[in-house]
């Protein structure tokens, strides 16, 4: 939310894949909200929604302006971070699991911002309010993701991957390996972010993609 309101384009649509239950069903939601435009549509997409907005994109590619991946490499994730979140369903399964504990947290955030109590607080409400069953559907129906960027670079529309330069799950070298399998495709480090960008970065992010949209 903060990155959107800074976000000063006319037409703007959300999927809200929170109410999903399955990969299907973010696809159905992906898919209605793409029906709001007449147009072909800029796409954008966070982490899980990066790999969502991939596979929407090459569903309809005759949709889509461009398609922004934010925080996410459009790779399969690697085997430790698989192992990870097997373990985590099993704890959400069995009520182990009580939220992310403020290490877990200052993971996901570059150094600067570990101790930000704004950004914590929303993370934490962002849990919170969603709850356990709502990551347990999406770590279900996300984990075992396909290698979608040989696809992608058959496309004609652009590709632009951005990530935190302080992103422990989405790393540089990820970026540009993805790049060189997608030769036009771009690639921009956002500094003093880690993974949550959109948080940590709003008004940077923001006008990068304005900048997107309005040289397209």
């Amino acid at each position: 939310m903060p990155c959107w309101r800074y976000l000063d384009i006319p037409y703007q649509a959300y999927v809200p894949l929170q109410w999903a239950d399955d990969l299907e069903q973010m696809l159905a939601l992906s898919h209605d909200r793409l029906d709001y435009f007449d147009k072909p549509v800029h796409v954008v997409g966070f982490s899980m929604g990066g790999y969502i907005a991939a596979l929407l994109a090459l569903a309809t590619p005759h949709k889509i302006a461009s398609l922004t991946l934010l925080a996410s490499s459009g790779q399969a994730l690697p085997s430790d971070e698989l192992s990870q979140r097997k373990m985590l369903l099993a704890a959400i399964k069995q009520a182990k699991f009580k939220g992310m504990s403020d290490k877990q947290i200052a993971t996901m955030l570059h150094v600067n911002n570990s101790g930000d109590k704004g950004i914590i607080s929303i993370i934490r409400d962002m849990e919170q309010d969603l709850g356990m069953p709502v990551l347990a559907s999406q770590m279900a129906a996300t984990s075992e993701r396909k290698n979608v960027l040989p696809q992608l670079a058959k496309c004609q529309f652009p590709v632009h991957f951005v990530a935190g330069a302080q992103d422990h799950l989405v790393s540089a070298a990820q970026l540009n390996e993805a790049q060189e399998q997608i030769p036009a495709s771009t690639v921009k480090l956002i500094a003093d972010a880690g993974h949550m960008l959109s948080l940590e970065q709003p008004l940077i992010l923001a006008e990068y993609l304005y900048g997107l949209i309005e040289n397209a």
